[in-house]
């Protein structure tokens, strides 16, 4: 039983990031829908990684219609600030 608990804590650990927005390229934003914007600003260190950037997305794709995060992506469009500092990061979001 512990060995059956162990692998499927396993298996949700490492599926979770398979549900996140994905980051996509300005070609490949083309071919979806934009839905809105996320800024994320933050002071000191560490710097804004994917995870916080694909968190906000995922949060913005919920509340405009329930889009589940599977069909969620990001396009980052502008970054400023220095990174040990204080930096912003911007960023499109899409839907299929």
């Amino acid at each position: 039983m512990k060995y059956i608990i162990s692998i499927l804590a396993v298996t949700v650990l490492f599926s979770a990031s398979t549900f996140a927005a994905k980051q996509i390229t300005r070609e490949e934003s083309a071919n979806y829908t934009k839905i809105g914007d996320v800024s994320l600003t933050q002071t000191g260190t560490p710097s804004i990684g994917h995870k916080k950037l694909a968190k906000e997305a995922n949060k913005k794709c919920w509340a405009s219609g329930n889009v589940k995060a599977r069909d969620c992506f990001y396009l980052i469009v502008d970054r400023s600030g220095h990174e040990s500092d204080h930096k912003t990061v911007n960023a499109e979001v899409f839907k299929k």
